[in-house]
């Protein structure tokens, strides 16, 4: 199991998931449970710099081929 911080918009808590899949899934399940604004997953036993899913405002939009 891994450890994450969840960031929401009323604060942050940190959880253990088994994969980062499981670990946005959990929290956005819980973010919408508990009627909190969910910004982003950062994992915390990655090392030094961790890793971070969020859910974007403005996604990239695709290029297409010519």
């Amino acid at each position: 199991m891994y450890e994450y911080v969840c960031y929401t918009k009323q604060g942050n808590w940190r959880y253990y998931a088994d994969s980062d899949l499981d670990a946005v899934r959990l929290a956005l399940y819980y973010s919408w449970r508990d009627n909190e604004d969910f910004i982003k997953v950062e994992s915390t036993t990655l090392g030094s710099s961790p890793s971070g899913a969020s859910l974007a405002k403005n996604p990239i939009r695709s290029v297409s081929a010519r």
